[in-house]
């Protein structure tokens, strides 16, 4: 009588594949979740560092001292979640390569393996769109990073706008010193 792969005790290696596959996902779950919490506290803490800002723009309020230290912090915090965030991205993205070796390893078609099959679709995707089409954000397959990156920016800009919007002064006086170093 011959025993089925389900009958024989598993091997050294199966139970190493086992558990570095477990250990693979367990971390890629961690930081995916991980990169969301942090996303979801920065779009909270600048929201309200940029209604702060906006509240101190009344004539009636008693912020305008602060408008500066708001329009930084916008900077700062920009700066500081988009760090995190690409620290978090690189460590996802290990997880990522360690789950797509093992489903490598498997004989089952690519339609069943959820990474591998995820980034061929989103490559063939990136490469159909050419020219003027991939203007049109639309269209195209945005990775979390692009639309994190995108409101990082937003955050980054409406900080640096208010800044050289109170202190014009500030800006003549760089363009001045740029023109005088060319």
């Amino acid at each position: 009588m011959t025993r089925t792969s389900a009958d024989r005790p598993p091997e050294p290696n199966d139970i190493e594949d086992s558990f570095l596959r477990k250990q693979a996902w367990d971390y890629f779950s961690a930081h995916g979740a991980q990169r969301m919490t942090i996303f979801n506290f920065y779009i909270a803490l600048s929201s309200l560092t940029a209604t702060g800002y906006y509240a101190s723009l009344k004539s009636d309020s008693h912020l305008e001292s602060a408008r500066t230290l708001f329009a930084l912090l916008l900077c700062f915090f920009a700066f500081i979640f988009w760090k995190l965030d690409q620290r978090t991205k690189l460590l996802i993205k290990n997880a990522e390569h360690a789950l797509k070796y093992f489903e490598e390893l498997e004989p089952h078609p690519l339609h069943a393996k959820v990474f591998l099959c995820e980034e061929t679709k989103t490559k063939a995707t990136r490469k159909a769109t050419k020219g003027w089409q991939s203007l049109m954000l639309w269209r195209q397959p945005l990775s979390y990073s692009d639309c994190f990156n995108l409101v990082y920016s937003v955050f980054f800009l409406i900080g640096a706008w208010s800044l050289l919007s109170n202190h014009p002064w500030w800006v003549q006086w760089c363009w001045h010193t740029i023109r005088s170093l060319v």
